[in-house]
């Protein structure tokens, strides 16, 4: 599969309304809480939202993900595409106490797939 094809399937995964937690080198997480980073936080309207967007953002980011164990998260919310990189952290009080830390209003719960507001 080539990479625009990678790119594509993603696009479609974050605009459908599921969005994604992706990394080209870890498997994507089945458990534990996936906790935002500050500073990498990108917001764009879903109605100008495009494929090369999110390449964009994935290269701006790629060191970080390839080197650092981090992955890229992407979803939809009240028309905002909202784009991050972020880190799965096994323990629920550990991932609660980074995300405040972190500046974050909420961690995802990876195993139940809902978000839990800080």
């Amino acid at each position: 599969m080539n990479v625009n094809m990678v790119i594509e399937d993603q696009y479609r995964a974050i605009v459908d309304g599921d969005g994604l937690t992706y990394s080209p080198v870890r498997p994507t997480p089945v458990g534990g809480y996936m906790v935002s980073l500050a500073g990498s936080e990108r917001t764009i309207p879903l109605e100008h939202f495009t494929s090369g967007d999110f390449a964009d953002y994935m290269s701006d980011y790629e060191c970080r993900v390839m080197n650092e164990g981090h992955f890229y998260g992407a979803w939809v919310d009240a028309g905002l595409v909202y784009l991050d990189l972020s880190v799965n952290v096994a323990d629920r009080a550990e991932a609660e106490a980074m995300g405040r830390l972190e500046s974050q209003l909420a961690i995802f719960d990876v195993a139940n797939g809902y978000v839990i507001s800080l």
